[in-house]
């Protein structure tokens, strides 16, 4: 079978669904001697360092394609299914909802990680999936219909798959992402030296996320600022994530409330320096509102680090008992769920044994292996 993966996805800075993407390329070209395989970029230098860091190029059974229309192109959808055509490719993944609607001549796989705007148009209120919702929504469920196999990233996100887009069950499978072993406890020295490059001298704890009204970061601020407010201890809070100008309102509130000092925006990190920061802090807050997966918890815990997130969604699945869970949009409640954390190391080193065990359950090689055997299933 001749397999054609959408590495259309992977930015410049690695992130989320580029991550995932990099992670499949990795795996399955390690693992799978079976089938051929097709890598289609958009960006060339994206490309070069890919390809250089996973050993792609010249890689037998292992083709490189770049094409110069991204995934969203109306010109690309008419023509990727001829490149396809021609490649005689007998299934595309795309690692994320977009894929071909034009028939190629062979089977279409898809990983829909979340449909935020369909269940909750609110929570990305500036996006453009909202702006254009009924084209959006429209797209989703023709490529639902289109697609041989659809991929959820927990039962959470199948379920939201199947009540809103409504595909036959039988071709929505559940495979989990994962994490990678270079997320791991490193020496203290690291800790010390990350704490004191941000001026950090009490406690620390870190958001990596986007800016999104979902992720709620503004619900974080203001628990921190309520702990610190009681004067038993001193937290800031470190935002390892790409800002975001159509979503000022967080940085206004911390100008406003004079937080610069507490509230750090470290804008997005690649994953060396991020796995350094989840090492340097007490403690991950995640208090989104909803998540079809949810990849910092996973990637705090195997660093040994506490992780303090929202009940909602996806996270629960994610986490199992080795977080505390609380409700996401009361920064009361977070606010005391950071302060046990903080205050008592019995818990912290509970939470740092239960989370590094939880890490194991989620390797990114299950992933491409599962994911392998829908593959091979569609054959």
């Amino acid at each position: 079978m001749r397999i054609c993966i959408d590495a259309r996805w992977i930015g410049r800075t690695i992130a989320g669904i580029g991550r995932y993407t990099v992670y499949l390329l990795r795996y399955l070209s390690e693992m799978d001697g079976r089938n051929d395989y097709v890598a289609l970029f958009r960006d060339g230098a994206v490309r070069d360092r890919v390809c250089g860091e996973l050993g792609l190029a010249g890689r037998p059974r292992w083709e490189i394609r770049t094409v110069p229309y991204g995934p969203f192109s109306p010109r690309g959808q008419i023509l990727l299914p001829r490149l396809l055509r021609r490649l005689g490719v007998d299934l595309f993944h795309s690692t994320n909802f977009m894929a071909p609607l034009l028939p190629f001549g062979g089977r279409v796989a898809v990983t829909i990680h979340d449909i935020i705007p369909l269940k909750f148009p609110s929570y990305a209120p500036r996006s453009k999936k909202r702006r254009l919702f009924p084209l959006y929504r429209l797209l989703m469920r023709r490529i639902a219909a289109r697609a041989d196999l659809i991929i959820a990233d927990s039962a959470c996100s199948r379920a939201d798959i199947l009540a809103h887009l409504s595909p036959p069950p039988s071709r929505v499978r559940i495979v989990p992402l994962g994490v990678d072993p270079k997320y791991r406890p490193l020496p203290a020295a690291v800790r010390g030296e990350v704490r004191g490059a941000l001026g950090i001298r009490d406690r620390l704890a870190l958001f990596a996320g986007r800016a999104d009204p979902y992720k709620n970061l503004s619900t974080l601020v203001r628990a921190a600022e309520t702990l610190n407010g009681r004067g038993r201890l001193h937290c800031a809070v470190a935002v390892a994530g790409e800002t975001d100008p159509r979503y000022p309102e967080v940085g206004r509130y911390v100008a406003a409330r004079g937080l610069g000092g507490d509230v750090l925006f470290l804008g997005s990190q690649d994953e060396e320096p991020l796995i350094r920061l989840y090492n340097a802090a007490d403690l991950l807050a995640h208090p989104s509102l909803y998540e079809g997966f949810g990849l910092p918890p996973l990637e705090a815990m195997a660093c040994g680090t506490p992780v303090v997130c929202s009940n909602r969604s996806s996270l629960p699945e994610v986490v199992g008992d080795a977080a505390l869970l609380v409700e996401p949009e009361d920064a009361g409640a977070l606010a005391d769920a950071m302060g046990r954390v903080l205050t008592d190391g019995a818990l912290r080193e509970r939470m740092r044994a239960a989370g590094l065990e939880r890490a194991k359950m989620f390797p990114w090689r299950r992933t491409a292996e599962e994911t392998l055997a829908l593959y091979n299933a569609l054959a």
